[in-house]
Formats: C-alpha cells, sequence, structure tokens
C-alpha cells in the first residue's frame, strides 16, 4: 500500500511542477519536426543549464542595422558582404561578438589547407575520438584509424566531424592548442579584431567567440582556395574502407539551401557551413553567385536553422535584385586631369613633351544599387610629392560622399630624346644635380688631361734619356 501512496505522491508533485512552469512561462516551446531536425544539425551539447548566461549577454544588446529597407530576420547578429570587393552591404550588430559553433569549421580548413597535402595520411589518436562531447557530430571514427587529409577535410565541412577537425588540429599543429594559435594568428592576419578560437570545431567554449563581420573576411580567404570551394559545394562524398573499417562511410552535405528536394532550397547559393550549439544558437555562413555577382552572408545567433536558411535567402534576393557592379574608372585618363601640367611643371624636368605616362586600374570594380544617380559618383585625384614604388598619387571613387574604392596611379617609365624622365625630382633640384654633373664631369676631363700630359712629360723625358745614353755608348766603342 505504502509503494502505491509513494506513486501517487511522485505523480501529484509532478503534475504541480508542470503546471508551475507553464504559469511561470518556462514551458517547453513548440517545435515542428523540420525546425527541430534543422536546428540540432550539429548534434552539440544540449545542456540547457549551461547557455542561460551566454544567450542573454549575446541578445540584449539592442539591434544596429545598417539597412533599415532590407528584409527584417530573426537573426540577432547577421552580415552580407560582396565577395569580390568586400563591400559590406548588410550589417545587424555585425561587430557583436558571438559563439560561432561549428562555423569554426570554415577557419580550420581555410588554415589547414595551407599547411597539408591531401595525399597526406591523418591517424587518429585517443584525444581526438575521446576528447569531444558524445552527443556531438562525428562519423564514427575509432584510435588509430587512417583516412587522407582530403577524406578528413570532406568529413569535417560536409558531416561536421569534429573528431576530424581535431585530428586534422595536431596533424597540422602536434596538439589542439597550437592549432589555435595558428588560427587566431591567421584571423589577425585577415583584420579580425573581435575573434579569439580556442579549438578548431566549435564545441562550446566561453573565450571561443568571433564576430559575423570577422566570419565574413574568414570566410572571403577561405572561398578563394579552390579546394575549399571544391569540397565545401560537394553535396555527397563516400570514405572508402579504412585501416579499421570494413565497409565505406557517406558524407552528405548537412545545408539544406543546397537540396532541390529541399522547402529551403536556394538555386544560386554554392556552399557554406552551418553550426549548432546551445549556447551559440544556430549560426551559418554561406555564399551564393546571382547576376554576375557573388554575395558573403552570416548568420549568428539565430532561434532555428529554418530561419538561418530563410533569411540568408531573403537577403540574398534583396541585393541581388538591387544593386549591381559598376566600373567608374573605365574611361579615366590620369594623363589629361588637370594636375597634368602641375606634375610637368613640380616633377619632371623633360619638359618638351605634352604626354605623361600614367596608368590607372580603369577594370575597378564597385558595388552600387541599380538605380543610382549618376552624378552622386564622383573622384578624387591626389598626386604625392615622392615616388615609391612607381606609385605617384590615387584615385578616389565616392558615391554620396562616402569612399567606395581607390585605385592607385602608376608611373610607367618614358624616354623623350634619349632622357628618362624622372618622377619626384623637382626643377631646382634637378638644376642643382645637372650643375654638379656638368662640375663633376668638367674636374674628370681636366684630371684625365692632367695625367695624359704627366705620362707624356715622362715618356718624352725617358725617350731622351735612352737617346743620349745610346750616343754615348757609341762614342766610347
Amino acid at each position: 500500500m505504502n509503494k502505491y501512496k509513494h506513486k501517487l505522491l511522485s505523480v501529484f508533485l509532478g503534475c504541480m511542477l508542470t503546471f508551475t512552469s507553464v504559469i511561470a512561462g518556462s514551458g517547453p516551446v513548440p517545435v515542428s519536426a523540420e525546425d527541430m531536425n534543422a536546428s540540432t544539425d550539429e548534434g552539440a551539447s544540449t545542456d540547457a543549464a549551461a547557455d542561460t548566461e551566454a544567450d542573454t549577454t549575446q541578445t540584449t544588446t539592442e539591434a544596429v542595422i545598417s539597412d533599415p529597407n532590407a528584409p527584417a530576420i530573426t537573426a540577432n547578429s547577421a552580415i552580407l558582404i560582396d565577395a569580390q570587393t568586400g563591400t559590406m552591404l548588410y550589417g545587424k550588430n555585425e561587430h557583436t561578438r558571438c559563439y560561432p559553433a561549428s562555423i569554426t569549421k570554415v577557419m580550420t580548413c581555410l588554415v589547414a589547407l595551407e599547411h597539408v597535402n591531401l595525399t597526406d595520411t591523418i591517424t587518429f589518436s585517443e584525444d581526438a575520438i575521446w576528447g569531444i562531447e558524445r552527443d556531438s557530430n562525428h562519423i564514427a571514427l575509432d584510435v588509430g584509424e587512417q583516412i587522407t587529409a582530403e577524406q578528413c577535410f570532406y568529413g569535417i565541412l560536409l558531416q561536421s566531424a569534429n573528431e576530424a577537425a581535431w585530428g586534422m588540429a595536431e596533424h597540422v599543429a602536434g596538439s589542439v592548442d597550437a592549432f589555435a594559435d595558428m588560427m587566431n594568428e591567421k584571423a589577425a592576419s585577415l583584420g579580425c579584431q573581435d575573434t579569439h578560437f580556442t579549438n578548431p570545431h566549435g564545441l562550446h567554449d566561453d573565450n571561443h567567440y568571433t564576430t559575423a563581420y570577422d566570419m565574413a573576411l574568414i570566410t572571403r580567404a577561405a572561398i578563394e582556395n579552390p579546394i575549399f570551394r571544391t569540397i565545401d559545394e560537394t553535396i555527397y562524398y563516400q570514405i572508402p574502407p579504412t585501416n579499421l573499417k570494413d565497409e565505406p562511410r557517406d558524407l552528405w552535405h548537412q545545408l539544406k539551401m543546397l537540396y532541390p528536394s529541399s522547402v529551403y532550397y536556394y538555386e544560386p547559393l554554392e556552399g557554406g557551413k552551418t553550426g549548432y550549439t546551445d549556447q551559440a544558437q544556430n549560426t551559418l555562413v554561406t555564399y551564393a553567385k546571382k547576376n554576375g555577382m557573388e554575395f558573403i552572408c552570416v548568420m549568428m545567433d539565430c532561434d532555428g536553422a529554418a530561419n538561418c536558411y530563410t533569411d540568408s535567402a531573403a537577403l540574398y534576393e534583396y541585393y541581388f535584385n538591387n544593386y549591381t557592379y559598376a566600373y567608374p574608372l573605365q574611361g579615366f585618363d590620369p594623363n589629361t586631369t588637370n594636375h597634368s601640367d602641375y606634375i610637368l611643371n613640380n616633377f619632371y624636368h623633360g619638359l618638351d613633351h605634352d604626354t605623361l605616362n600614367l596608368s590607372v586600374n580603369n577594370d575597378l570594380v564597385v558595388l552600387l544599387p541599380r538605380d543610382m544617380d549618376p552624378t552622386a559618383l564622383t573622384t578624387e585625384t591626389t598626386y604625392y610629392n615622392t615616388l615609391k614604388d612607381n606609385v605617384v598619387g590615387t584615385i578616389a571613387v565616392y558615391y554620396n560622399g562616402n569612399q567606395i574604392g581607390t585605385s592607385d596611379i602608376i608611373y610607367n617609365s618614358m624616354i623623350v630624346n634619349g632622357e628618362i624622365l624622372r618622377w619626384g625630382i623637382p626643377p631646382e633640384e634637378q638644376k642643382k644635380r645637372i650643375n654638379i654633373t656638368f662640375i663633376v664631369a668638367i674636374s674628370g676631363i681636366i684630371l684625365v688631361v692632367f695625367v695624359l700630359f704627366i705620362i707624356s712629360r715622362m715618356k718624352t723625358k725617358r725617350y731622351r734619356y735612352l737617346k743620349r745614353r745610346n750616343k754615348s755608348n757609341t762614342l766610347h766603342f
């Protein structure tokens, strides 16, 4: 009887706790099956107690959005940049530090690709296999198992395999900590100012963070590597049997936007990387090409992978449809600017010509609204007082007063009347140099004449001496 009393008491207490949680608003939120699958792509830790403070710090700041006309998005931090020029088209809290989760692996592959050959053999240590969380993403590698670096990259980018990322880090740097140092050095070299990595996989660490802006810089560098593109844009890959496994491993890209059968399919999308932990929420980096333009989009601190997908597609469409490339310097000739006389009068000593051999990057590309006002596009030319690496100045391109591009003005050496025209020597200095050269030349001529005169005198004296000696010898015999 006591047994049943205890059961009834347990049920009663359970009901009271459930009722209390509902009243307090802390009950579970219903999620669709599709969203549930999308939100747990990375299979990372679901320790809800650990992410309370992190989520609060990531989402309490008021959103700062660079383009209020762009579609509204769910992510608390996001950015969209042009891959070719690096121009930022959209930003929302893009400099706010967030946890990246598995989009970390973009940097992991970027660094590793610079230090390995695809045919390298990677042997997985006990740390690599057992150092990751058991419920996080993996491809069931075992201690002592061997695969090639190429196969490992596919496991990292397609399946987001955490033990593969760990093994790659050990293969490249000897340890995870040493590899993290390499990641941070690379980030700094790319201009990242709010990034610090502690591991190659992205599983949570309070000191492992970045920003949407920095991730855009990292992704831009990564997609400049053709090997990264080839791997990341592959939907399916198979790792053949290994030294420890008789069966092949089938790898499928976790980015649903790549699959025509998915409701999240976005045809212009080329590739990307998903991420999720309890602390980071959903994260996503993607890149897409349309209308001759290629953009990079980053979503961080986002509630649900479904929102990452739909919001990325919405931003892509908005900017693909409303922006275009322009080439503002195609008709620009620095040899015919108003500064030509200034250059001739102040920096050249061959003034019997009216042609300057200057050039700019006429293929300079900038991104502008399709309905732009042509009068809002202006240029500003600046010439330097000294020459450095044949750069004599710069031309800046402005749109509505904001600088959107620059090009160096290059001086290409040319010869006029047998004389090499020089940049950076004012007429006074040139005249002084000519006078000094003239004096040195005259002095040299005088010295040579004097030396020849002395030599001639010495020869004459010796000749006379030998002649007298010969005559004296004739008299004695």
